[in-house]
């Protein structure tokens, strides 16, 4: 890397229960391609990949953690991982962005959280009651996710949230209300768009080519902080 270069570090966190593997498949296929993209369009930018998969509370393989490296490699460790396991609805999000913040983010200019998931966190204040939740109180170990996200607008990390189905709409809109510190909060919602779950990934270009927007946002927003 040379020392022009703007460092970005994008870090992928995704639920990988059993509802999940088309998205978990995009991720093995369209990870490199996504990076190849931003790389053409910002030449000056050297782009790490890191991953965070969770589960639920009682899967054998509740967290996987990839740290952050050329998205090659990080995309073939990925290819280890399958959507399996959990048991209700809600799933352990609380202790997945702990471990997202918990990365490596140092040296990075732009740092970028893309969060995919179909279901919200634990807790009755983060989706609707009916929503099945063995944990309607929140997280079993006391930890509230707000909290690490509120953490992660203060350490200037833009945020994008990957909206499958409604009923992340609750969670959406507390982590929204976390972020005014800094970094940068957004949603990009697949079921307006017609992709919703029935979305069978045919033409994954189209997400992919939302992401890169979101990318280059980013980093756009950093030139323009450093000339100002």
């Amino acid at each position: 890397m040379s020392p022009d270069q703007i460092l970005v570090k994008i870090c992928f966190v995704m639920d990988c229960t059993a509802s999940m593997q088309p998205w978990i498949h995009q991720a093995k296929t369209k990870t490199v391609e996504l990076v190849d993209r931003v790389r053409e369009q910002n030449p000056n930018t050297h782009v790490l990949v890191g991953f965070v998969g969770y589960r639920d509370y009682g899967d054998a393989e509740q967290y996987i953690v990839i740290p952050f490296q050329d998205a090659k490699d990080t995309t073939a460790q990925i290819s280890n991982v399958n959507a399996e396991g959990g048991d209700d609805q809600a799933e352990d999000i609380a202790h997945a962005l702990h471990r997202v913040l918990h990365m490596d983010w140092r040296d990075a200019q732009v740092k970028i959280v893309f969060h995919i998931a179909d279901a919200p966190a634990h807790g009755n204040a983060f989706h609707k009651l009916h929503v099945s939740d063995r944990f309607p109180r929140g997280d079993p170990h006391g930890l509230d996710p707000r909290d690490n996200v509120e953490r992660m607008s203060f350490s200037n990390i833009d945020y994008t949230f990957v909206r499958i189905n409604d009923t992340t709409d609750t969670m959406i809109e507390q982590f929204h209300n976390c972020y005014g510190h800094g970094g940068m909060f957004s949603v990009i919602d697949l079921q307006s768009q017609g992709f919703a779950r029935e979305y069978e990934l045919e033409d994954p270009v189209a997400v992919n080519e939302v992401m890169s927007c979101a990318v280059n946002r980013s980093i756009t927003n950093y030139r323009s902080s450093q000339e100002s």
